[in-house]
Parts: C-alpha cells; structure tokens; sequence
C-alpha cells in the first residue's frame, strides 16, 4: 500500500475498522466489562457499606448535625455529578483508558485520606473528591464497552450495569459487615466508616493493576485517524488482520477543546432522546437515594429490627436487585429497552405506593420487606437501567463520552437531593414522602411511553457519524 493514502483510503480504512468492531463478537467482553465498569462496584461498595455506617460517623463526630452527616455521606455523589460531566468531556478528548487510569488513582488516594480523616470537614472534601473520580470513571466505562463491542453485545453487557451493583450490596454485605459485626459485635463503633473507605481504596488498586492491561477504544483511536494502533489492537484482541487499512497515525478530526464543545450533545434535533433519558436517570436515582438508600437505616435504627437481622433482611432485599439485574439484560434483545423503562418506573412506583401502605395501615414488618424487595426489583428493571444505555446509543464516538457524562450527572444529581431529603422524610413524613414518590414513578413511566425509543431499533450512530463528520485531510 502507498506511504502516503489518499482520503478516499484513509475513509475507507476507518469504515472497515468501524465494521469490523460493530459487526464481530468479542470473546472477552465479559472480563472487559467487569473492568469498564468497576467504578459501579466501588460506587455500590460504598452505598451498601455507608448505608449502615450512618451511626458510626454519628458517634465519631457526635458534635455534627444529621445535616452535616448526611452531606459528608452524600457529597460523593455531588462530586460524582461534576466528575461525570468533565470526565466524559475528558474522555472525548484524551481517550477512554488515559482516563480509567487517572480516575482510578484519585480514588485510591481519596479513599485512604477519607480513611484518616481527623474531623467531619476533611472526610467531607475527600469523600468529594473521591466521588470526581468515580462519576468520571462511569460516564467512561459506559463509553467503552459501547465502543468496544459489537452492536447486539453492547446492549446486553451494559445493561448488566445494576447486576454488577447489587452482587457488590451482597459482597459488601457478606464479606465486610457480616464479619466487622462478629468481630466488634457493633455496627456502631467508630472503627466502621473508616475500614470501609481504606478497604475501598484498596480494591481501587486492585482493579488499576487489571486496567493497566486493557488496549484504547478502537473506535476512538480510528475515529481521529490513528489507524495503525486501531489496527494492531484488533489483531491482538481479535487476532484478524486488515491489509486494506492504511498504516498511519493521523489526526484527521480533531477533538473540540472549548467549552462549548462540553454542550454539544444539546441539539434541537435530540430533545426527545435527552429527556427521555435524564428524566429516567433522574427518577430512578432519586426515589431510589431519597428512599432506597435508608432502608437499613429504617429497620436498624427504628429498633424494628436488630443488627444482625438488619444485615441479613438486607441481603434478601438486594437479591432482588441481583434477579431484576441479570433480568433486564436477558430481556433487552427480546422485548427492548423501551419496554423495560416503561415497565420498570410504573411497578417501581406501585411498590414504593404499596410501602406507603404499611405505614398508613401498620402492616407487619414482613409485608415491608416483601414490598422493598419488589422496589428493588423493579427498580433495576427500571428507567435509570435503560436510560444510561440508550444515552450512549444515542450519539456516535464523537460525542459518546460527553453524552454519558451528562446521563450519569442526572443520576448523581438525583441522589445529592435524594439523600439531602430522604433522611428527612424518613423521620418526619414518611407516608407523605413515599406516595410523593410512587406518583413520581408512575408518571415517569407514562411519559416513556409516549416519547421513548427502543435501542434495538435506532440508527447506528457510529456509522451516522462518518457522514455527518468527514475527514478534514
């Protein structure tokens, strides 16, 4: 082949790598999925662990108000709504994996200074620094695993996403509390918050060492017209060589620097897709964070339950995530994700209506748990699920990185107002705020209705992008 293609080479070397990508199926795409999205593991760590470890803060800063705690809890979700944001801006313009590393090392330093934190302020700033990096490093994730397999894979894997959280509620569950709880004989103790954050780090660890080994988004790389790293990636992880490409590492499309590259995604012509998805983003994160997230709260600090009990009326709790999250995967390539939106906010919403029931009429513990389990459940079916992975159906490599960075923003931006709120409305109105809720979900999901997509069915923005983007040679 020449030294020096023309366009019409370099053009058609990047469609056949684009087809190549979309159109084989990956053999490692569940090992690539596992690292991609990590940043869920350690989100979901920390939820499930923090979620009992509202006491033990308590005791260790007992001059702090209920306010002051709840925002040190909840500030890694505000600094995951700012991480998110820049960090899928970010990811666009450095690549997918210089991020996964950078991401990565700030939890881990995070998490440690969180650790051994001296006073409520200092774990504050850490725990919100530490949340930047975790809403980066997801809005990242999601764009990888879209780029990195074929086009039927990607919709099942990522929508695997709250499968992955709710096996780590039950691994949080089982292999720290369980066992900090025997040992101490106390969830209470001051000790608690702070092996939680340095055992976070060092999973955080764990996990840098396995991403150090994981290649670029092909996509990107041809994307800008660095073909022959896209290619050699392809023949090390697909083992298929591609003679017609030309061997240059150009940049033919130079990433947006402005700031007003950061908007992009806000196009007349997309309005219908974002509102679908942030709405759905946003309705399942709050009622989740607002409600969801002191439900060990309600049972352990009620006295409607004991310690242990709590943990494990938990546990089953979260085994619904785990069957509503490998559910909405196994049913995305045979009824969509359209379908699942729809059906997951209306029977979130009926089951938080059913919870609210158990306070009006005082219903025994047990109907609460039943009802929980079914919030869970339908929950993870539900439109936060299907909304992170239409976002990054919804734009090519171009934009693909910002646009799940502001998807995600709405789900952090959900669980900052959620916690901030939900403690309150735990302890003074809960049947108020749980109707509130269940009204919220049921609307949600009318609105999916009429103005949602199903992804199986829309058009294959990666290829729509060449079009709309030719090269500049």
């Amino acid at each position: 082949m020449s030294s020096s293609p023309n366009k019409e080479q370099i053009e058609n070397g990047i469609k056949e790598i684009y087809n190549v990508i979309l159109s084989t199926k990956n053999i490692t795409a569940k090992y690539i999925v596992i690292l991609a999205l990590a940043s869920l593991w350690l989100d979901a760590y920390d939820f499930a662990a923090m979620s009992f470890a509202t006491a033990s803060l308590q005791n260790t800063f007992p001059t702090a108000s209920s306010l002051l705690i709840s925002f040190s809890i909840g500030v890694i979700d505000l600094g995951a709504l700012f991480g998110a944001i820049i960090g899928g801006w970010l990811n666009d313009r450095i690549g997918r994996r210089n991020m996964f590393i950078l991401n990565m090392i700030l939890f881990i330093v995070m998490a440690i200074l969180g650790g051994l934190s001296t006073n409520i302020y200092e774990l504050t700033v850490f725990r919100g620094l530490l949340g930047f990096g975790l809403g980066a490093d997801t809005a990242t994730g999601f764009t990888y695993i879209f780029e990195y397999l074929e086009k039927s894979q990607r919709l099942f894997w990522s929508n695997l996403w709250q499968l992955q959280w709710y096996i780590m509620y039950l691994f949080t569950i089982g292999f720290i509390l369980v066992p900090f709880y025997f040992i101490e004989h106390s969830l209470t103790t001051p000790l608690l918050w702070r092996v939680i954050m340095i055992v976070g780090g060092v999973i955080a660890a764990v996990i840098l060492g396995f991403r150090s080994r994981i290649p670029e988004s092909v996509l990107w790389l041809a994307y800008q017209g660095k073909l022959a790293t896209a290619k050699r990636i392809i023949k090390k992880t697909y083992g298929i060589d591609l003679p017609n490409v030309p061997d240059i590492d150009v940049v033919i499309r130079p990433v947006g620097r402005g700031i007003k590259s950061a908007f992009s995604i806000f196009k007349r012509s997309k309005w219908r897709e974002l509102v679908y998805s942030f709405n759905g983003n946003f309705e399942q994160s709050f009622i989740f964070y607002t409600f969801g997230f002191y439900i060990p709260y309600i049972l352990l600090a009620l006295k409607l339950v004991g310690p242990l009990a709590t943990l494990e009326a938990s546990a089953i709790l979260y085994a619904g995530g785990v069957i509503g999250g490998y559910l909405t995967a196994w049913l995305t390539p045979r009824i969509g994700t359209k379908s699942q939106y729809v059906i997951g906010a209306v029977g979130e919403g009926t089951s938080v209506g059913l919870i609210a029931l158990t306070y009006i009429l005082h219903l025994p513990l047990q109907y609460f748990v039943l009802f929980s389990f079914l919030f869970y459940f339908f929950h993870v079916i539900g439109p936060a699920s299907q909304g992170m992975t239409s976002i990054n159906a919804f734009f090519g490599t171009a934009e693909r990185g910002t646009a799940a960075g502001w998807g995600y923003s709405w789900v952090k931006l959900a669980a900052v107002i959620g916690l901030l709120i939900g403690f309150s409305g735990v302890k003074i109105n809960p049947v108020g705020m749980t109707l509130a809720l269940a009204a919220y979900g049921i609307a949600t999901g009318i609105l999916g209705l009429f103005i949602g997509y199903d992804t199986r069915k829309y058009k294959l923005e990666d290829i729509e992008e060449l079009t709309e983007h030719p090269e500049k040679i």
